[in-house]
């Protein structure tokens, strides 16, 4: 080998080569070599088309060319030398050279430690799935720093988070095989230019395809592979193709119907085949809440038909509009299944049924309630039973500052007295009366519970649920609880004057009681339960804390954008002048949204805690018949933390925004 061959030998970038394919080379006869000083080196020969040559690396890579001339002979020879087997074609990110490459790169950034990269490496080969991905999906680098490293390394131009969330209104201009086939998706396009997000670059028979299929010039950006398949799944996974497929049937059969049915004719049809269409359909906007967690399901008559919503995290989304004439069937398919009365469409009615899925058996509850002649419905989504296991003692509540946890395990270290939740429904109020039960939880006491219904099973712990319909009432139950030897008594919710007698009761004669209220602050707690009947020196002396709660949603720590808030946002959250001026000195948090909160900018929920303990001046106030303003001065001047100052640190602390604190506690007025 002559010394010129080996040093362009030597001096060739593997990691250029690979985004080439050997044949490519062979039949236009040339090599790219390596990049400096923003140029990429290519050695040609005699023959090759310089022109061909240009465009087709002009497609990988966004260098200028400059081409090395070499004899015929010596280039063949180098390319015969740089031929690789078919597995080393592929340059994703998880390419075995890419992933070591990528690796290097993340431990020089410091993003990684060698340890990870192993872990990461084990569990890529295990899922196979590119190594960048993986370790974004194990939580060690964030996606925004495996973009810039992929940059970094390939020097292409990345897919923009702002792009994906407009991705929706283009992904349909090439077909989903295609799309599937070739790992390329339209991101955007303005009828001339056609971006695209790429897994890896694009081969040129490729483009040429997309520029036959769409009469567009493509433009690549990289993306990721996470990003990727989290498209595919947004707009093309199987649950979304299958809800379609059954609308379209549905509506195909209700155009083949020419005679109208009645009611119960449609119902009876349904009922003898339960794999009929209105069925399918029924079972699969049950099984999609399942599947994206969801709280309520809500069917909803509009002037144009009906609709179906999903409550998620608090916050309701519409997902379908439901196929005309099957309404009726729909509202009936789930009034059989939750046993009510199908003729019944002027009262309001309720009912339960449950359906196993996924190996897990889930309940629901169902309201209907007639709305300008029609009927809505609401289905409320309970959470699987699942068993705790109570070796755990400690108190975990999401959102809740140390001094919260301390005030908590003060209050229930009394042997006796009453423990209440407050806050609107769906606020978490059950969750956190569990995590108290389970650290109280010992082999020496017993603890009874009465629930509406058992939503958690915990070991060792007595639970019971009310049925109306056997006589069995939150009140009923507490007195044979009583009977039952108990030390911890824990109510799903004091309803009325009856169930809150024998609570304070039970307190009065050395039990523990634990339950839920609906008011919205933890002094008003303490005037609800006298406005309930009971007599305000048996509150005073039986009642040993309140935790007032509301639920806020949690900023995506992958998108959340940094910024200073103006004086009107200030004025939103904060009462005093000095407290807004602060604030506005203070970098907070403002939702975004990225591909991994499906860019909505939040991702799961916190707590926001009032804890009022009750202190002697409280219990003095209590007594004399104060006013609910005037027990929270006293417990704030005590060291409680108000749901608004709470909320507020939770803001200062970057886990959610100023729309959220004001969503869920109004604008600070005082």
């Amino acid at each position: 080998m002559n010394e010129l061959l080996n040093r362009l030998k030597n001096s060739v970038n593997k990691e250029i080569l690979n985004h080439i394919d050997d044949a490519l080379m062979e039949q236009n006869k040339f090599v790219p070599i390596s990049v400096k000083d923003k140029f990429l080196f290519v050695a040609v020969n005699s023959s090759s088309d310089k022109e061909t040559v240009n465009k087709i690396l002009k497609e990988y890579f966004p260098y200028q060319i400059k081409f090395i001339q070499v004899p015929n002979v010596d280039l063949d020879e180098l390319i015969s030398s740089l031929k690789r087997g078919p597995a080393s074609q592929n340059i994703e990110e998880g390419h075995v050279e890419k992933q070591i490459k990528l690796g290097e790169l993340l431990i020089q950034k410091g993003y990684i430690t060698d340890v990870q990269l192993l872990q990461a490496l084990a569990e890529s080969k295990r899922q196979k799935m590119p190594i960048g991905s993986t370790l974004f999906k194990l939580g060690f680098i964030s996606l925004d720093q495996l973009k810039s490293i992929l940059h970094l390394q390939t020097g292409f131009d990345m897919v923009s988070n702002e792009q994906l969330a407009k991705q929706d209104k283009f992904v349909n201009i090439l077909p989903e095989d295609f799309i599937k086939e070739n790992k390329v998706i339209p991101i955007s396009s303005d009828g001339k230019t056609l971006t695209l997000g790429v897994v890896k670059p694009v081969k040129p028979d490729v483009l040429k395809e997309i520029i036959y299929l769409t009469g567009q010039n493509p433009k690549q950006l990289l993306m990721t592979h996470y990003e990727f398949q989290n498209s595919l799944d947004m707009f093309f996974s199987a649950q979304k193709k299958e809800t379609q497929k059954i609308i379209q049937q549905i509506e195909t059969e209700a155009a083949e119907i020419e005679v109208e049915e009645t009611l119960w004719e449609q119902v009876d049809a349904e009922l003898r085949d339960s794999t009929g269409s209105v069925a399918k359909f029924v079972n699969q906007i049950i099984t999609n809440a399942i599947d994206n967690k969801v709280s309520d399901i809500h069917i909803e008559p509009r002037l144009n038909g009906y609709i179906v919503r999903y409550r998620k995290d608090g916050m309701l989304q519409k997902v379908l509009d439901m196929p005309a004439k099957v309404e009726s069937s729909v509202i009936a398919r789930f009034k059989v299944m939750s046993r009510m009365n199908i003729a019944e469409h002027r009262r309001p009615q309720d009912g339960t049924f449950s359906i196993k899925y996924k190996k897990q058996s889930y309940d629901f509850r169902i309201n209907t309630l007639p709305v300008s002649g029609k009927e809505k419905m609401v289905i409320r989504v309970l959470a699987p039973a699942v068993s705790l296991k109570a070796e755990d003692r400690k108190i975990m509540l999401v959102g809740a500052s140390e001094s919260d946890l301390v005030k908590i395990k003060n209050m229930v270290s009394c042997p006796n007295g009453i423990i209440l939740t407050s806050g609107p429904t769906g606020s978490g109020k059950t969750t956190t009366l569990y995590s108290v039960l389970k650290s109280l939880n010992d082999e020496h006491v017993n603890i009874t519970t009465i629930e509406d219904p058992i939503e958690i099973k915990l070991e060792g712990i007595n639970q019971s649920q009310v049925n109306p319909k056997a006589g069995i009432t939150f009140a009923s139950c507490m007195r044979a609880i009583l009977r039952q030897d108990p030390d911890i008594i824990l109510v799903g919710e004091i309803r009325d004057y009856e169930t809150l007698e024998i609570a304070i009761s039970a307190a009065l004669t050395g039990h523990l009681v634990l339950s839920t209220v609906h008011t919205n602050s933890a002094a008003a707690t303490v005037t609800r339960l006298i406005e309930m009947g009971a007599k305000d020196y048996l509150v005073s002396s039986t009642l040993s804390g309140v935790i007032a709660q509301r639920l806020v949603r949690s900023l995506c720590p992958d998108c959340k954008e940094e910024y200073f808030p103006t004086h009107d946002e200030a004025r939103q959250v904060a009462a005093d002048e000095e407290s807004i001026q602060k604030l506005m000195k203070t970098p907070i948090y403002r939702a975004k949204g990225c591909n991994k909160c499906d860019f909505s900018g939040y991702k799961g929920r916190l707590g926001v805690y009032e804890i009022m303990p009750m202190t002697k001046e409280i219990k003095k106030l209590i007594a004399q018949g104060a006013h609910d303003l005037e027990i929270e001065e006293c417990a704030v001047a005590n060291g409680m933390t108000t749901l608004n100052k709470s909320c507020l640190q939770h803001i200062i602390n970057g886990e959610t925004t100023i729309e959220e604190f004001v969503r869920v506690l109004g604008i600070v007025n005082e």
